[in-house]
């Protein structure tokens, strides 16, 4: 009996210890779904900075922090940042669209093009090229087809957007209509 005890003890410690062992080995991020990096650059821009007339105040820590780690370091880049400016946290980024997302009335967008992946384990980079109309709330409308890349970091939780950049091109409203209104219909 002693040795049957033995036995099962032994044979459960090498049962959980091969389940422990295959979960620390899975990749903590996934690296696709709605919690991959493609999706969630696709949802970064279409929910993360859509802006609907009567939205409350924009803040980026509670519109966008699910995709940033708010306190560390990158590089972030917007060729529509004010002044051009390149800012190395998140945090800083994110306050420098506050003034500016607060003085639109709107700001609708579709996305054109991908969203396209390399994902590794701990990294990823991803692109996708959206469209927006932009109105702010004088009624000035300003219509863009903007190329996005985004580089991720796996925290060890999450995918956290570590760089980014960003390049507009101003545009006619007719040539990005036909994407809004693809957009508008799946919601």
């Amino acid at each position: 009996m002693k040795f049957n005890m033995l036995a099962l003890a032994a044979s459960w410690m090498l049962a959980t210890g091969t389940a422990f062992a295959q979960q620390e080995t899975q990749p903590a991020c996934p690296a696709a779904g709605p919690h991959g990096p493609a999706e969630l650059h696709r949802s970064w821009i279409l929910e993360g900075w859509e802006r609907t007339p009567g939205d409350p105040a924009f803040k980026f820590a509670d519109k966008l922090g699910r995709y940033y780690d708010l306190d560390g370091e990158g590089v972030f880049y917007d060729d529509l940042a004010p002044n051009f400016r390149t800012a190395r946290r998140a945090a800083g980024y994110g306050a420098m669209w506050e003034g500016p997302f607060n003085n639109m009335r709107a700001a609708i967008h579709a996305v054109s093009d991908g969203p396209d992946a390399i994902v590794g384990e701990r990294v990823a980079s991803t692109t996708l090229e959206f469209v927006a109309r932009l109105e702010t709330n004088d009624g000035t409308v300003t219509a863009i087809i903007d190329r996005s890349q985004l580089g991720w970091e796996c925290d060890g939780r999450r995918w956290v957007i570590r760089h980014e950049h960003n390049s507009a091109r101003t545009v006619s409203e007719g040539e990005i209509a036909p994407f809004l209104a693809q957009e508008a219909g799946k919601k």
